[in-house]
């Protein structure tokens, strides 16, 4: 018990990493959008790769903070119904949709960006929305690992709706 309890504060430490250096990521996106802001306003000489590269740092922003998040319960649920619930009644709602919602949805996203992955870093893909045609396996391979932190984020909040009010374990 001790080993899955020291694996789950490890997962928790890895999304607080990465969700506390993931929101470092507002300052070069600020700075992306003023520069362009400013290059195509005063210089009248827009940049090519400015859009791809502020929708790729937004990206990278919302999706690696996602499992920060979860850990910190800050997604979005019905708290009007779920708080009001005692906390067996809690239990029981997590117990049900974390395998029935969340698990389940996770895996698909976990399949469907692991081909996208393997097809970037393979097939040498490049974005055709711009004329930069950047390479899209930085952003394939960040949208794969946050998925997979957030999963991973997702089994230890699974986990912990099994403990005992009090703190222990139950059996």
């Amino acid at each position: 018990m001790r080993a899955l309890r020291a694996a789950g504060n490890a997962v928790t430490k890895i999304n607080e990493i990465f969700g506390k250096a993931t929101a470092l990521l507002i300052y070069p996106l600020m700075l992306l959008l003023t520069f362009e802001v400013f290059m195509r306003y005063i210089l009248i000489m827009p940049t090519r790769y400015s859009y791809d590269l502020s929708q790729m740092t937004y990206i990278a922003f919302v999706a690696l903070g996602a499992g920060y998040a979860l850990s910190r319960d800050a997604h979005v649920k019905v708290d009007v119904f779920y708080n009001k619930l005692k906390r067996r009644g809690r239990m029981i709602i997590d117990l049900i949709s974390y395998p029935a919602f969340f698990f389940v949805a996770m895996g698909g996203f976990l399949y469907v960006t692991y081909r996208y992955v393997i097809y970037a870093w393979v097939g040498g893909e490049v974005g055709l929305q711009s004329p930069w045609r950047y390479p899209m396996w930085p952003i394939r391979s960040v949208m794969f690992i946050s998925i997979l932190l957030l999963t991973l984020q997702g089994i230890v909040k699974f986990a912990e709706a099994f403990k005992k009010p009090g703190g222990g374990d139950s059996k």
